[in-house]
C-alpha cells in the first residue's frame, strides 16, 4: 500500500470528522467524547483556531488518517507553540499511516519557525505515548491524574512535548 500524505481539502471533512468521531467512541480523543458535525470539525480545523498545517493520509486513494497542528493560544508570546493532533482509521493503524503524517507536520514544523509542539494522550492505552516518544521524538514531561472524566470513570492524561532544536 502507498501512502500519499496531502494537505487537507475541504473534501476530506466528512471521512476526517467519521474517523474523528469514531475515536471519540472508542475514548482515543482527549478532545471529548461528543461527536463532531462536519460543521463542528471544518470549524475546529479552518475557522476557530485555524490549524498551521493540517494533513490527511490517503490509501488508494481513501482517507486512512488525518493530522494538524493547531494553535496553542492566539497570544503573541506562545505564537511558536502548537498541539498536534494525529488520528488513524482502526484498519490502517501499524501500516506507516500515522508516522506518515507525523513525519509531515515535524518536517514543516521547522519551515513553520515552530519552538514548542505539545500533545494530550491518554496514559492508558500506553502505545500511543509509545508512538509519539519512540517514532516522534516527544517527551513524557507531565501527568494530570484522573482529569478527564467519561461515565464515572477517571483516566489519566500525560502531556508530551517535542522542542524543535536548531
Amino acid at each position: 500500500m502507498r501512502h500519499q500524505v496531502v494537505r487537507l481539502r475541504t473534501e476530506d471533512l466528512r471521512a476526517v470528522t467519521d474517523i474523528y468521531n469514531a475515536a471519540c467512541r472508542a475514548r482515543e480523543s482527549t478532545q471529548g467524547t461528543r461527536p463532531w458535525s462536519v460543521d463542528d470539525m471544518n470549524t475546529f480545523l479552518f475557522k476557530t483556531r485555524p490549524s498551521f498545517e493540517s494533513y490527511s493520509c490517503l490509501i488508494n486513494g481513501a482517507v486512512a488518517g488525518w493530522a494538524a497542528f493547531t494553535r496553542y493560544s492566539v497570544k503573541e508570546d506562545v505564537k511558536h507553540t502548537v498541539e498536534m493532533s494525529l488520528y488513524v482509521q482502526k484498519p490502517f493503524r501499524r501500516m506507516g499511516v500515522g508516522t506518515a503524517l507525523a513525519n509531515t507536520l515535524l518536517k514543516r514544523a521547522r519551515i513553520l519557525d515552530l519552538h514548542c509542539i505539545f500533545a494530550i494522550v491518554f496514559r492508558e492505552p500506553p502505545y500511543v505515548a509509545s508512538f509519539a516518544t519512540g517514532k516522534c521524538g516527544f517527551s513524557d514531561v507531565g501527568c494530570l491524574p484522573e482529569v478527564f472524566s467519561n461515565e464515572r470513570k477517571h483516566y489519566d492524561l500525560l502531556l508530551l512535548e517535542k522542542l524543535m532544536t536548531t
